[in-house]
């Protein structure tokens, strides 16, 4: 069912671009008020039905996600426990379980939803929007393509070093509240603060690295609608194109830029997942 919903809504993306290059072109060259109010319904339609699905796509894979979490918590608890029972002395300390029961559990659980229906719905919205702008004018689709491409090299690059750091806060949180609810081998109050400066400083390496590829990536976004209309308006001026064709360009370009930054969002987590789930697995092996 998500397959299905997801690439039902990112079908109907492209289809609004159509509707403004038709009403725009329509007005600028001659269209009568009752082919605006049929094409205007038309719009309103096709938009509203992408928003309920897409709402009904949100519901289902929300519930997917907290369905998964639900499983997790049942596992590492039943793992814990006969471990514990059996008096095991590699079952993971208590701290570390209070961890993996509450923020590690949700966060990797919740993913399961998104794993499925992000990819298809961001990707196919893309293709979709692209496809469209691409068959009104090769070279606005070809600016597009020219402007993400590079992004996508910046992500992958920035998120490699990333992904250790997560690591390294993970078992530095681990690490804090295990020696904070010792009571058999009380430690230091100062000695658990220094761990969390080394969770701060941690956390600002990856604060460092993620926004700095974040203005990398809004510099090239604005590059893009300047390309756009630099060469659209050389293209109007030349009568190789119509205005209708630019402005749906620029509108493409806008609905890609939230797919496109959505499939960025889901590559960092999905990456972060993976660093989350490979230690909870070895920690309930």
């Amino acid at each position: 069912m998500l397959i299905g919903l997801s690439l039902a809504v990112a079908a109907l993306a492209s289809v609004p671009l159509y509707f403004q290059q038709v009403l725009i072109n329509g007005l600028a060259y001659g269209i009568s008020l009752h082919q605006v109010m049929v094409l205007g319904a038309q719009y309103a339609a096709v938009t509203l039905l992408a928003i309920a699905l897409k709402l009904y796509l949100q519901y289902r894979g929300a519930m997917l996600g907290e369905t998964i979490v639900r499983r997790i918590r049942g596992r590492i608890l039943a793992t814990y426990a006969h471990k514990r029972h059996a008096g095991d002395a590699t079952r993971a300390a208590d701290g570390t379980i209070v961890s993996m029961l509450t923020a590690e559990a949700e966060s990797v659980g919740l993913f399961a939803g998104e794993a499925i229906t992000t990819p298809l719905l961001e990707f196919g919205t893309l293709l979709s929007v692209l496809i469209y702008i691409t068959a009104s004018e090769p070279l606005l689709g070809a600016i597009i393509v020219a402007v993400a491409l590079p992004q996508a090299v910046i992500v992958v690059a920035v998120q490699r070093p990333v992904n250790p750091l997560v690591k390294k806060r993970l078992e530095l949180l681990r690490r804090a509240v295990d020696r904070t609810i010792d009571s058999a081998n009380p430690w230091p109050e100062a000695t658990i603060l220094d761990t969390f400066d080394g969770v701060l400083h941690t956390r600002q390496r990856i604060h460092i690295l993620k926004l700095s590829s974040k203005a990398a990536l809004n510099a090239l976004a604005a590059l893009g609608v300047v390309g756009i209309l630099v060469l659209g308006g050389w293209l109007v001026l030349q009568g190789k194109t119509d205005v209708g064709t630019v402005v749906a360009a620029l509108s493409g370009l806008t609905r890609i830029d939230r797919p496109w930054k959505n499939l960025i969002k889901f590559y960092r987590s999905l990456s972060t997942v993976l660093v989350r789930y490979g230690m909870l697995a070895d920690a309930i092996a």
